[in-house]
């Protein structure tokens, strides 16, 4: 949805009308990429008016992610590039390790250059 005043309006109608009738909503907030962020206070609004399983994804780490989760701002959180990146990253936030940068020239490309090439963390 492009951004425009009616957003959180919308939003809201959606997340009501959508309630028993698909599986999920998959929200994702692109402001790491440069676009403006979904607002939390919507995201909060969003939860309380659709009663699905509600995933969130965008910008996440470890400590956002569980904070997120524990304050009931969705059910799941969907974490993409840093997971592509770091393909032990459960182990790597569980040890609170550093993450492997995303190498963005090829990301999403064919080939095996960039999902299997990433080091994972020496014992």
């Amino acid at each position: 949805m492009t951004i425009h005043p009616e957003i959180d309006d919308d939003y809201l109608y959606l997340a009501k009308e959508l309630n028993n009738k698909i599986g999920y909503v998959h929200i994702v907030d692109l402001c790491g990429l440069g676009l403006p962020p979904i607002k939390d206070e919507l995201k909060i609004k969003f939860r309380e008016t659709y009663k699905g399983t509600l995933i969130l994804c965008g910008n996440y780490n470890a400590e956002s992610a569980e904070h997120d989760l524990i304050n009931n701002k969705a059910d799941l959180i969907a974490i993409g590039r840093p997971f592509l990146a770091n393909p032990d990253l459960a182990k790597r936030y569980r040890l609170n390790k550093p993450l492997n940068d995303v190498d963005y020239t090829t990301l999403y490309t064919p080939g095996h250059k960039g999902y299997t090439d990433y080091p994972l963390l020496q014992d």
